[in-house]
């Protein structure tokens, strides 16, 4: 049998497989007749030799869990990360992070990659786009570029981490203009810092209780609820309107004896009315839980 790596992985030799092969070097060796019970000198050396040989084996398979992200953990995990220029985003859990690195289940392994640099980047929502064809798209993106949509962070450490991702001969696309300095290599890069706009949600909803018997939400619960599901990394991405679907979907979601009868918004501080509330590219919703009415009917 062959021990080491193979196709399939790592074959670990064990201890009773050592002594043995052992055992039969010595019978070679010596003949038929030689000793090598548990008790006797050549026996202590066979075993001695085997306990050695079979940690030689174990550390051999750490090293190799070590160097496979599907393995590693910890500290490891995030040195293999490094030859991909990626980074833990802050609270991502092992399973989100290896997947990353191994771009499981990801068809677009250059956006993904984008994308999680971008995101380990303390306190920063972000967004990724790219335009392939050979025309602006409906969001004005230009035709082979790259838009990145982000709100906070470092405006340098924005700049060199997309300029890692996106070779040159690569345009990006945005409002914003940062220029970064590598090796002495100028290169000005564009990103999207999107408009903040504040919006007012009033909603008339029918709420029932449960078929347990439970009482429904309180009207602040469920704004609080729709504050929640409209904000931090679920928050809509710039340029997406606020609509009916939006609001009925964030709530009913969340809480299903709730239905939602009715909903009006507007840019703050105007007047509610009827929606769509429609956002451009450039733009970005903002949902506080202040800002909701929630109305029962």
């Amino acid at each position: 049998m062959a021990y080491g790596v193979d196709p399939s992985g790592f074959v670990l030799k064990r201890l009773p497989e050592i002594l043995a092969e052992i055992q039969a070097a010595n019978v070679a060796t010596f003949g038929p007749g030689v000793t090598q019970t548990d008790q006797s000198p050549l026996g202590q050396l066979n075993g001695l030799h085997a306990d050695l040989a079979a940690t030689f084996w174990e550390i051999a398979l750490s090293v190799y869990q070590a160097l496979d992200p599907d393995q590693a953990e910890g500290v490891n995990l995030d040195r293999i990360a490094k030859l991909r220029l990626l980074e833990r985003a802050p609270g991502e859990s092992e399973i989100d992070f290896r997947q990353a690195i191994t771009n499981a289940g990801r068809a677009r392994i250059d956006m993904s990659d984008l994308s999680q640099a971008l995101s380990a980047i303390a306190g920063v929502w972000v967004q990724t786009y790219v335009n392939d064809g050979d025309v602006a798209d409906a969001d004005g993106i230009s035709a082979h570029s790259v838009a990145v949509a982000i709100l906070g962070g470092d405006d340098d450490e924005i700049a060199k981490t997309v300029r890692a991702y996106v070779v040159p001969g690569i345009g990006t696309y945005g409002n914003t203009t940062l220029e970064t300095t590598i090796e002495g290599f100028c290169r000005s890069i564009k990103i999207v810092r999107p408009a903040v706009v504040n919006v007012t949600i009033e909603v008339d909803v029918e709420a029932q209780s449960d078929r347990n018997g439970c009482p429904p939400p309180s009207a602040l619960a469920i704004a609080a609820g729709l504050a929640q599901s409209l904000t931090g990394a679920t928050r809509p991405r710039n340029g997406q309107d606020l609509t009916e679907f939006l609001v009925r979907q964030a709530i009913e979601s969340r809480y299903p004896n709730v239905r939602v009868a009715a909903v009006r918004a507007s840019r703050s501080p105007a007047a509610v009315g009827v929606v769509p509330v429609a956002f451009t590219f450039f733009e970005i919703m903002a949902v506080s839980a202040d800002r909701i009415t929630i109305i029962p009917v």
